[in-house]
């Protein structure tokens, strides 16, 4: 199993280098792919490259960071043209990230790595809560 993180500047080059500190993804083929200002052409060609060199060696999942952006599109137009290797997420986010690589690394079934993307993906969105005794206690923050 394969992952390409493509997003608009260096976030995909952060996300990749935070999971690499949290995470031991040996077994996963892991690729940052960002648009920059070299501009769209360069970014298709650097992304299409990475992806068709990856898929000699399994299934990929691109995970994008925001649909409708560039990297969305572009992703998107390799899965049409790769329907049983590829699959594109959006809205990636670390937490997202993370659950991925575990999953890659234990699955070939790139149906089940999409879905394990999704719900990481929701579940890792939340907000902190205060205590129901209210800010004073704050002892109650770190339970």
């Amino acid at each position: 199993m394969n992952i390409v993180v493509a997003s608009h500047g260096t976030l995909c080059e952060g996300l990749v280098n935070a999971l690499e500190m949290m995470v031991s993804a040996d077994t996963v083929s892991i690729i940052p792919v960002g648009l920059d200002d070299r501009g769209i052409d360069d970014f298709r060609g650097r992304l299409t490259r990475a992806v068709e060199g990856l898929l000699s060696s399994g299934p990929t999942l691109i995970m994008s960071d925001l649909i409708g952006g560039t990297p969305y599109n572009e992703s998107l137009a390799l899965m049409l043209g790769h329907p049983e290797q590829i699959r594109v997420v959006t809205g990636t986010n670390f937490p997202m990230l993370i659950e991925v690589a575990v999953a890659a690394a234990g699955s070939d079934s790139l149906d089940e790595v999409t879905r394990v993307a999704l719900e990481a993906g929701r579940n890792g969105v939340s907000s902190a809560d205060l205590p129901a005794d209210g800010p004073d206690d704050e002892d109650d923050l770190f339970q």
